[in-house]
C-alpha cells in the first residue's frame, strides 16, 4: 500500500478524517458516540492543532492523527515546552502497512522543527497495538502521567 501524510484543510478531507474517527473510536469501542459527536469535528479540532491524514492511491483517508498547537485546550500530558498528539486512528484495511508509524514520524518531525522538549501522547490501555507502535518508535511509558482519560 502506497500513502501520503497531509494536512487537511478542505471540507472534505476533514469529514472524511471524522469520518475514520468516528469509525474506529466508536466503531470499536474506544469512546461513546455522544463524547465523539463533540470531538470529532472540524469546528472543534482545527483550532486546537494540525489535522494530518494518510490518503492510499484511491483518495481514501487511511489514517489521521491530532498534532496539538502549543496552547491547546485539547492536551492532556504535554508540559511546558512539550508538544502532543491526539487521535491517531488507522483504518482497518491499512493497518499494518506502515500508516500509523507515518503519521507519529509526522508528528516527530513537527515536534523537532517546533524545538519541543519532548512529545507525549496519552492511549488506552487496550490499545494494545498502539502501545507497541509507540514503544518501537521510542515512546517510554512514565507511570507518574498515567490518567483515566
Amino acid at each position: 500500500m502506497t500513502f501520503t501524510i497531509v494536512q487537511a484543510t478542505t471540507d472534505r478531507e476533514w469529514q472524511r478524517g471524522c469520518d475514520l474517527l468516528h469509525r474506529v473510536y466508536v466503531g470499536e469501542g474506544y469512546t461513546d458516540g455522544t463524547r465523539a459527536a463533540e470531538m470529532q469535528r472540524r469546528e472543534r479540532l482545527e483550532p486546537e492543532g494540525t489535522f494530518l491524514i494518510a490518503i492510499d492511491d484511491s483518495e481514501r483517508v487511511m489514517g489521521a492523527v491530532l498534532y496539538l498547537n502549543e496552547d491547546s485546550t485539547l492536551k492532556q500530558l504535554a508540559r511546558t515546552g512539550e508538544r502532543e498528539f491526539r487521535v491517531l486512528a488507522v483504518h482497518p484495511d491499512a493497518r499494518g502497512a506502515g500508516v500509523g508509524e507515518a503519521l507519529v514520524r509526522a508528528c516527530i518531525e513537527r515536534a523537532v522543527f517546533d524545538h519541543a522538549a519532548g512529545l507525549v501522547l496519552w492511549t488506552q490501555p487496550t490499545m494494545l497495538a498502539a502501545q507497541r507502535l509507540y514503544e518501537r518508535l521510542g515512546f517510554v511509558r512514565d507511570a507518574t502521567r498515567d490518567t483515566s482519560d
